[in-house]
């Protein structure tokens, strides 16, 4: 009984037609925009549909109260609108922080006020502030009523302090020292010797820290890798101790393949071809989510050599219990499904060019997930954006299509930066300031400039990554850098610019073509000699180059395997008062020795300069062996003598083999430590036929060790000359404090 009356009580209204529509209340608002809302082909007017028309009514946020009842075929709605702000003022901060705030807010002057859109621009606001550090941000509305249904609005916005992590600390069963982890997360602690730095607190940047963390466990092996972190509020300026709690788990390998896919379309030689392109990429190898990658991009590659067109790859990893991992690649052919229109929400600074950019699917093709979930990756990489995702609707464009919607928020995208240093070879301050996504085009803008004991230079570049649409970069380097090497006799001021190129010609294989423009003044002392004296002066070169690199690591970040390849070669002819050709080829192979522990490298680089007209290179030009080059010798402390100063060569050559090696430091100091063996010369003097060739080979062999401590990051370097020349200035003890070198 008591069912039928609660039916009957919530079925009150009628089956009949709405007759008219009555609307109450409203005085901005036209009666017509309100009707229009209604549905008046509806014949089961109860309970659902009042209340769902009150919804629609609510959610065009013109009005704070809505009531409607409906009698005798007559539907009535009484409204309340929602205040005009007649006044808005945003108090407690100025300059940049009051334009950001200005672009996010959705309440201004002439707006009509709604309680959500207050709470959305208030949590906007604080969302923008702890994005930059201020954690503690208070941002408090005051809503003034005045006549005539309208109000004054007013933002007290109170930033605090900025709250820094002061400490980073990893626990758990990490199997990676907290040195290597640190290379791998974006966040940094708070320091002295870095003024600006990614050490402010950002929620977004340990959640992106968590995702690299994890990518960098799964690329060595660690399937099962759980990461946690918290956040512990260490004194009373707002500093911070990040901790990030690992459980690396066990090392799997790759196992089985299997490919699965629709008989019909095919051949049995096509599937034993993409079962060898996978078995070749993984057998016998530790799993890692490159190579899943690297499986998907040759399969696909394959796919369409052949002619096999909308075919989705997907591959599904299956744990064993004997820490191995199956795969199962699956080849499915998609339905008919076009993609109608893609959409962009979100992007308020973003250009949605820079957006479309990343997609590798557009309006009209077949709708393929995989190229789908490949396109929001492409999205992440460039990091401007906090949170990335998608929704697939149903298209109003016809009946087999289906939209793809991208929403996207923003986050800040500059940094600045500022750090100082001290080591055997004298001082250094350096700093830079970084916009990623110039005016929301995806634009790079970037200064550096750099003070150190014997040169001060700087560099403005702009690298634009999809230049005029020719998905290709193009990159402008503006430089200029003073040389002060007084005790070798001349100083070099040089200023020009650089303007380049870069596009993968194969895969893994980049080309970057480039030209520069330069102005060189030389200058001379007393402490010269006749035949270097008689060479200073005001020289123009115009180059044309390139650069060849092959990047074959396992991993960019610690890798344990693979190649890293070169191959720079620039030409200064036209327009040069002295025209050169300047080469340099060089490779650093990688391998792993016994564990994770030791990692070797072989690091190989040959260089030459060469002049033609019959002149002589410049003094600028001249190759010098640098102090990681040579360990054990000073920089510009190795080659031909003039005066009894090193005046640098025509050729270089030299071989750096080095391994990491575990050590008894506790883990807290960050530790990482390097046994090392150099091999090198620099020989060759094109201006003189008295200078000493010096072709005597340079070898040392030492230790080097890395550590963090309360004052600053430390590095000491101790090497053994093994093979020298004379006049070679050696360097047996090295160290620096703060900022690398």
């Amino acid at each position: 009984m008591r069912i039928i009356l609660f039916l009957l009580i919530l079925t009150s209204y009628s089956f009949a037609n709405i007759k008219e529509v009555k609307i109450f209340g409203n005085k901005r608002v036209s009666s017509n925009t309100i009707e229009a809302l209604v549905d008046k082909k509806n014949t089961q007017i109860d309970t659902f549909y009042i209340n769902n028309l009150t919804r629609i009514i609510y959610n065009t946020e013109f009005f704070s109260n809505v009531k409607i009842t409906y009698d005798n075929n007559i539907l009535n709605i009484s409204v309340e609108e929602n205040p005009i702000i007649n006044f808005f003022y945003i108090n407690g901060i100025t300059g940049d922080d009051l334009d950001e705030v200005n672009k996010i807010i959705s309440l201004k002057e002439n707006n009509i006020f709604s309680v959500s859109k207050l709470k959305k621009d208030l949590e906007d606001v604080k969302d923008l502030f702890k994005s930059s550090g201020y954690y503690f941000v208070v941002v408090e509305p005051e809503v003034i009523k005045i006549d005539d249904n309208q109000i004054n609005l007013i933002l007290n916005i109170n930033k605090k302090d900025i709250s820094k992590i002061k400490n980073i600390y990893f626990i758990g069963e990490k199997y990676f020292s907290s040195g290597q982890l640190l290379d791998i997360i974006s966040s940094a602690e708070d320091s002295w010797w870095s003024f600006f730095s990614k050490s402010s607190l950002n929620e977004d940047r340990v959640e992106y820290d968590k995702k690299l963390l994890k990518s960098f466990y799964k690329s060595k092996g660690f399937y099962d890798v759980q990461i946690e972190s918290v956040l512990a509020n260490l004194d009373n300026k707002n500093n911070f101790t990040l901790t990030y709690s690992i459980n690396s788990g066990k090392k799997y390998t790759f196992g089985n393949i299997e490919i699965k896919t629709e008989a019909s379309i095919f051949k049995e030689s096509n599937i034993s071809d993409i079962k060898n392109i996978s078995e070749k990429i993984i057998k016998g190898k530790m799993y890692s989510t490159p190579a899943i990658l690297t499986i998907e991009k040759q399969v696909n590659t394959y796919l369409e050599d052949n002619k096999y067109a909308n075919i989705e790859i997907d591959i599904e990893e299956i744990k064993k219990s004997d820490e191995k991992i199956d795969l199962i690649l699956k080849l499915n052919s998609l339905k008919k499904t076009l993609i109608g229109k893609i959409n962009v929400y979100g992007n308020s600074i973003t250009e949605e060019k820079v957006v479309r950019d990343s997609l590798i699917i557009s309006e009209g093709d077949i709708l393929n997930i995989s190229k789908i979930k490949k396109s929001i990756d492409n999205i992440d990489s460039k990091n401007f954006f906090k949170k990335t995702d998608y929704k697939i609707t149903d298209s109003d464009l016809q009946k087999n299509s289906k939209d793809l919607n991208l929403y996207v928020k923003e986050q800040p995208t500059g940094s600045l930066s500022a750090g100082i240093g001290y080591g055997s070879s004298g001082g250094l301050l350096e700093g830079s300031i970084n916009e990623r996504n110039f005016l929301g085009k995806g634009i790079d803008l970037n200064f550096t400039g750099r003070l150190a004991s014997e040169k001060v230079s700087g560099v403005f570049s702009y690298i634009d990554p999809n230049f005029m649409n020719s998905e290709k970069e193009l990159a402008n380097y503006f430089f200029s850098e003073t040389d002060d090497y007084s005790n070798a006799g001349y100083k070099s001021k040089r200023i020009g610019d650089r303007l380049g190129t870069r596009y993968e010609i194969f895969e893994d294989i980049y080309l970057r073509p480039f030209g520069i423009l330069q102005f060189d003044k030389l200058e001379t002392n007393s402490n010269a000699s006749s035949l270097l004296r008689s060479r200073d002066g005001n020289f123009t070169t115009t180059t044309l180059g390139f650069n060849l690199l092959a990047d074959f690591r396992n991993s960019k970040n610690l890798p344990t395997s693979g190649s890293l390849s070169f191959f720079d070669q620039s030409y200064a002819t036209l327009i040069s008062d002295v025209p050169t050709i300047q080469t340099s080829v060089g490779s650093t192979f990688y391998q792993e020795l016994i564990n994770e522990k030791f990692i070797g490298s072989a690091k190989l680089k040959l260089s030459n300069v060469t002049a033609f007209d019959n002149k002589d290179i410049k003094l600028s030009d001249r190759l010098f062996a640098s102090a990681s080059d040579l360990r054990g010798f000073e920089a510009r402390g190795v080659g031909p003598i003039d005066s009894g100063s090193h005046v640098g060569g025509n050729y270089l050559a030299v071989l750096n083999l080095k391994s990491t090696f575990p050590n008894p430091i506790p883990d807290i100091l960050r530790p990482k430590s390097y046994l090392f063996y150099d091999i090198g010369n620099i020989w060759g003097v094109d201006y003189s036929d008295v200078v000493s060739e010096s072709s005597n080979l340079r070898t040392s062999t030492g230790i080097a060790l890395d550590v963090t401590t309360p004052i600053g990051p430390l590095s000491f370097t101790y090497s053994i000359p093994l093979s020298k020349a004379s006049t070679d200035k050696e360097q047996r003890f090295l160290f620096n404090l703060g900022s690398s070198f």
